[in-house]
């Protein structure tokens, strides 16, 4: 990849040359000497070339390539499956640092599905499923109370593959895969230091130095790291992150490189994981009086969210001749989590009373821990058969999880006054019940081809998993020990695409894909539950055109969920195992996303989604229900969103880039399908700097200004049932100062 920066001589700029990071060019930073002041400088033009890689530097909103969909570097254009990439530019510009926050501007993501009320936790739906996160291309397995988030300071990019993909990835949802790729080490130094400052008493410091280590460059490194603290949204609730990530790069041979990850995080205090009731948020009581969106529904003496975690990790990739290359990458993660929460009851209305003024609440708590081993080993094939050339893959995964778990009982906890709530009660610690071990395999063989016949490229791909679950329980008041019976399950997944590139950069296609989830327990008949089952057909367009540095794609897709479980006919309310598995949900929909610079100095990012997700297969409950025609909690059957960025490109004002949102919640319903979530519509703004540009002597200084929720909208994200619902995102203001040299 290389690009071309015209620079005045009146103004420095950052020019951008083509450098080698792992065996690959790709761009880095050096800096262009100013000396005329007579000339305008002029924006960056990005030209792409054969040498982009899925984990290379990515200029503007718009990345050529990913591995994601097909583990290998390939072009999107010419991939067939729906896939957005969320760069590192558009993560800055935007000001995000959860992936909830990378992920508002994402055609078919429904993000912050539980609002601001669960910052701890990524939680969001696919096209109406939960999707599974990849770092690196390797799984990130961890408990809800110990699992390692990532910020995104530590990215280069975050890819969004929609739709199964268990054919390369094993055991996951049908809603999608969520890759995170690291910062990686560049041969050219480059070194930055960031300084945040915020409401909410938000406070953020962050470093990031790379370069080489020795003269001829086959030594690289890279260090990142940040910590911050905040208020929470909800009243007497914080939060603190601090991590460190060190990377190294060997490149004894061109033909060899090694690189080691590593992450050492610490979050002590992660907000929390409370709601509120319907009554008095989406609608008010007869004193006419709401709760406020930062309304606290816990307590803070006795709440707790302190997790830890560490990794180390490699990637190895060695290029034997111009056919065949190895791979082969894999982490090691251990976390640590501690959570103590006070929250509302789920039953009923949320309140004791009928005037809705005491919470029914309760307490529990966890202590989590886990070690995680996942490895992925692939041997690729580049090589001609007649008119078809061939990019094969052939592979091995392992995936070993081992969970230790002491919990609690989830107790009764005094009832909260919410016109006067009391946050600092005197809360007994919970009452520990037993502890939980499970040990969680897979082992996946897999083989993909992907054939190009001049301007056709098809894909086929299959795999086959084996899944295993061990676990056992000790109740800690008795003493005993139940091993619980062993969990197996196998499974073939497979997938085929075809993809056509015209002349003019519009690119047809059509696929199929498929995935499994084990699941753990017995039927009716005590026959060990069959995987849940995912299947998708899609079919859509993409469009590049020729020269330009944008993408637009348009897709339309149906997704069964099959094999779910539901209530078996005629079973007693109190029988054993008294299931089975005929439930099933379906998602039709379209998507349609733009992306890219439309014009010099102009980007834009652009999407719609329309999900229609409901339930179309289910067996009436012990009470007379079936769940059929109801749709999960949280998923908007409209979304909609528009982000627009202008840098002017001479003037006395040249540098200044001015940005605005605006994003359409849809509105939902809970998973009754009773109560109805209104819609809304949020509006986000920006303005950056670059100093340099202005005056020679501020060089590599930038500043900006980033407010999400310009006018401090207030809105319910979602509700789950009654007695559950989660306020968005109040207006927040975060500006910076960067330094670059």
């Amino acid at each position: 990849m290389s690009l071309v920066m015209l620079a005045a001589t009146g103004a420095p700029v950052w020019a951008q040359s083509a450098a080698t990071v792992q065996g690959t060019s790709t761009m880095t930073p050096t800096a262009t000497a100013a000396a005329s002041s007579n000339v305008t400088t002029l924006a960056p033009v990005q030209v792409y070339g054969v040498d982009a890689t899925s984990t290379s530097p990515t200029f503007g909103y718009t990345a050529p390539v990913s591995s994601t969909a097909t583990k290998t570097d390939t072009p999107i254009i010419e991939t067939p499956q729906s896939i957005s990439v969320i760069t590192q530019d558009q993560m800055r510009e935007q000001g995000a640092y959860t992936l909830n926050q990378i992920l508002r501007y994402t055609s078919g993501v429904a993000p912050e599905t539980r609002g601001a009320a669960a910052t701890r936790l990524d939680q969001f739906n696919v096209r109406g499923f939960s999707a599974t996160t990849y770092l690196d291309g390797l799984r990130v397995y961890g408990s809800r109370d110990a699992l390692p988030q990532v910020d995104s300071y530590r990215l280069e990019r975050v890819d969004v593959l929609k739709g199964p993909a268990s054919v390369l990835y094993g055991q996951g949802g049908p809603g999608g895969t969520v890759n995170l790729t690291s910062k990686r080490p560049l041969d050219t130094t480059q070194r930055e230091v960031e300084l945040q400052l915020g409401d909410f008493d938000y406070r953020r410091a962050n470093f990031d130095f790379t370069g080489p280590m020795d003269e001829e460059g086959k030594l690289l490194y890279r260090l990142t790291g940040s910590g911050y603290m905040s208020d929470g949204q909800l009243d007497d609730t914080k939060e603190r992150r601090y991590y460190i990530a060190p990377a190294f790069t060997w490149r004894p041979s061109a033909a060899t490189s090694f690189t080691l990850l590593a992450n050492i995080q610490r979050d002590p205090h992660m907000g929390s994981y409370g709601g509120v009731p319907a009554l008095r948020s989406l609608r008010r009581a007869p004193d006419g009086i709401k709760l406020d969106p930062s309304f606290y529904d816990g307590d803070a003496g006795y709440e707790t969210s302190n997790r830890r975690h560490h990794s180390i990790g490699y990637e190895l990739s060695h290029k034997f001749n111009d056919t065949f290359t190895a791979k082969s990458s894999a982490r090691f993660t251990h976390a640590e989590g501690i959570y103590r929460t006070v929250y509302t009851n789920s039953s009923g209305s949320g309140y004791v009373d009928p005037d809705a003024l005491f919470l029914r609440r309760n307490k529990g708590g966890v202590n989590a821990e886990y070690d995680a081993v996942v490895t992925d080993n692939n041997l690729q094939a580049r090589f001609g058969t007649g008119a078809v050339q061939h990019t094969m893959i052939a592979g091995l995964d392992l995936q070993h999880q081992n969970s230790r778990t002491l919990n609690s009982a989830f107790d009764a906890a005094p009832s909260l006054d919410v016109l006067n709530p009391d946050y600092h009660m005197d809360i007994p610690d919970p009452t520990w019940t037993s502890f939980a071990k499970q040990r969680q395999y897979q082992t996946g063989l897999y083989l993909q081809d992907q054939l190009k016949i001049e301007k056709l490229s098809i894909v086929l791909g299959g795999r086959y998993d084996w899944a295993r679950s061990v676990s056992d329980t000790k109740t800690l008041a008795s003493g005993a020990v139940r091993h619980n019976p062993t969990t197996r399950s196998e499974a073939f997944t497979g997938r085929a695409g075809a993809i056509y590139n015209f002349d003019n950069g519009v690119a047809p296609y059509v696929s199929y894909s498929e995935s499994f989830e084990p699941q753990s327990g017995f039927d009716v008949d005590n026959n060990p539950l069959d995987p849940v089952e995912g299947k998708q057909y899609e079919i859509g367009v993409k469009y590049q055109p020729v020269g330009s540095n944008a993408i637009f794609t348009a897709a339309g897709f149906d997704i069964r969920r099959q094999n779910l479980t539901a209530t078996a006919p005629g079973c007693t309310p109190n029988q054993a195992n008294c299931v089975v598995q005929t439930g099933e949900v379906r998602t039709r929909g379209m998507e349609f996303e733009a992306r890219g610079e439309v014009a010099r100095g102009l980007s834009v990012i652009g999407n719609y989604s329309f999900i229609s997700n409901k339930y179309t297969k289910d067996n009436p409950n012990a009470q007379g229900v079936s769940r059929v025609g109801q749709r999960p909690y949280g998923v908007p059957k409209h979304q909609a969103s528009l982000w627009t960025r202008y840098q002017l490109q001479d003037g006395a004002l040249q540098g200044l880039g001015l940005a605005a949102g605006v994003r359409y919640l849809g509105a939902s319903a809970d998973d009754s399908g009773v109560l109805k979530v209104p819609d809304a519509t949020l509006v986000d703004a920006a303005i950056d700097y670059d100093l340099g540009r202005m005056n020679p002597q501020f060089k590599g200084i930038n500043v900006a200004l980033n407010v999400t929720n310009l006018f401090d909208k207030e809105y319910v994200a979602s509700c789950s049932s009654e007695s559950w619902c989660w306020y968005g995102y109040q207006r927040s203001v975060r500006a910076t100062l960067r330094y670059r040299w």
